[in-house]
Formats: structure tokens, C-alpha cells, sequence
């Protein structure tokens, strides 16, 4: 049972991300990194969209994508960058 709850906050808490940046007028990224080589990227990329949905309803606009990109792969760890639009 201890086994099973390590392994889960292991794969559940290991990621970083500077927030969302700015890049130009009402366009911004962001950008998840995994911490291990263990980190589901999925979870990562549900992350992103869910950050990046809420800054656009704090500005009371509608998330629109522009690029979507993802890492992973043997001896790296994963990232995702969202790079998005808030719009009317």
C-alpha cells in the first residue's frame, strides 16, 4: 500500500512551469517541464489547456490555439508548450 501511494505522488507532482508569458498582443505560451522521465505527458498537456483556459476567462475572452508542441522520449524529460490567444 506505501508502495503505491509513493509511486503516485511521484508521478503526480513532479512538474514546473514559469506560469504563462506574454509574447504579444493578447498572445502568450506556456510551458510545462516534467521533473522526471516519469511524468504522463497527457497530464501535462491537460495542464496547460486548463492554465491557459483560465487566464483567458479571467479576461473575460475565449482560449483560441495556435501551436501546440510536446517532448518525451528515451533519456529526456517531457514538455509541453501551448502557445494561445485570448480572444472575443
Amino acid at each position: 500500500m506505501i508502495r503505491i501511494i509513493f509511486i503516485a505522488l511521484i508521478l503526480t507532482g513532479c512538474t514546473s512551469s514559469p506560469g504563462i508569458i506574454p509574447i504579444g498582443h493578447d498572445s502568450y505560451t506556456i510551458m510545462i517541464s516534467g521533473q522526471s522521465g516519469f511524468v504522463p505527458v497527457g497530464g501535462m498537456k491537460a495542464d496547460a489547456y486548463e492554465g491557459a483556459q483560465k487566464h483567458c476567462k479571467s479576461l473575460n475572452k475565449s482560449l483560441e490555439e495556435v501551436s501546440f508542441n510536446s517532448t518525451s522520449g528515451f533519456g529526456k524529460f517531457p514538455e509541453v508548450e501551448l502557445k494561445f490567444k485570448c480572444v472575443n
